[in-house]
């Protein structure tokens, strides 16, 4: 069975579960109250809105007509598309944290002592809007939100996402999150195309003891010493090594639009990147739930 074939009511049931298990104390975080709403359910609700492909009216209107959906949910009551709006805002960094916490138990469940951190970027439409009428408008720049993943090809899952404006650089974005990806101690590669072709990036890498596996640009940018070299040489050695690993990122953006959709509703940058959070979430979840689909086979 394919990652986007998996029933959403499984997929939903089993994301809830694993968000209260991982979140524990951050469970209260935003919570109006002592009979608020707790954090995983929030982003329970969020990610069914995402993974369903339903804008915050029509939510709104599924909850208050089905007493079904919201106990799926676990919710009490109906809640306002207004509340929803706010619960993307509060959501985002948690969802991200959730994807980190659910990466590092697979690997340690695995005993891989250490994985490659395949670090790729992609693109969100932020218009629901075909190309076809964007251009009949005379829209000239398409709007983008620029997601940066990085990917563990060892359990086949997220370890954490970053997500901009589309203006800012790969090498930029990586930089952003170099320090979570160190700070895990789950990773010793930092892998990545020739996007991410920045020297100062590499060198940070090293001095984290990450070993850079960079690819590098040729032509009269070609190095010829220096850290862009051994960056080079290991990305041709772990190429010989693994093959094309870089193409399991494409597969898995693929995956998560195919989960999801491939633009987000959200107009401000918090809500945006809640509900990419979430997809990269739900992707790992989703594999999580195809492994026991295998293993209850065996």
């Amino acid at each position: 069975m394919k990652i986007y074939d998996i029933p959403l009511k499984r997929l939903i049931l089993r994301l809830k579960r694993k968000a209260r298990k991982m979140l524990g104390r951050k469970d209260r975080i935003g919570q109006r109250g002592r009979h608020g709403t707790p954090l995983h359910i929030r982003i329970t609700v969020i990610a069914y809105m995402v993974l369903a492909g339903l804008p915050p009216t029509r939510m709104e209107q599924s909850l208050r007509e089905s007493p079904e959906l919201r106990k799926l949910l676990g919710l009490k009551r109906p809640v306002s598309k207004t509340t929803l709006s706010r619960c993307e805002k509060t959501s985002d960094h948690l969802s991200e944290n959730s994807s980190s916490t659910h990466t590092g138990s697979l690997l340690g469940s695995r005993e891989v002592p250490k994985s490659i951190a395949i670090i790729d970027t992609t693109g969100f439409k932020r218009s629901r809007a075909s190309s076809h009428y964007e251009d009949r408008i005379g829209r000239k720049k398409k709007m983008y939100a620029k997601v940066i993943a990085v990917y563990s090809p060892d359990v086949d899952a997220v370890f954490t996402v970053g997500v901009d404006y589309d203006a800012m650089h790969d090498a930029r974005m990586a930089e952003g999150i170099l320090d979570r990806i160190a700070n895990s101690g789950l990773f010793d590669r930092l892998v990545g195309d020739k996007g991410f072709d920045s020297s100062e990036l590499m060198l940070r890498a090293a001095k984290r003891h990450l070993v850079p596996c960079i690819d590098v640009r040729g032509g009269k940018l070609r190095p010829r010493s220096g850290i862009r070299l051994l960056s080079k040489r290991n990305y041709d050695a772990l190429r010989a090594e693994r093959g094309n690993i870089r193409s399991l990122v494409e597969s898995l953006f693929c995956s998560v639009k195919a989960l999801g959709c491939g633009f987000v509703r959200s107009p401000v940058l918090g809500g945006f990147a809640a509900e990419i959070a979430v997809m990269f979430l739900a992707y790992n979840i989703a594999v999580l739930v195809g492994l026991e689909q295998r293993n209850s086979k065996v």
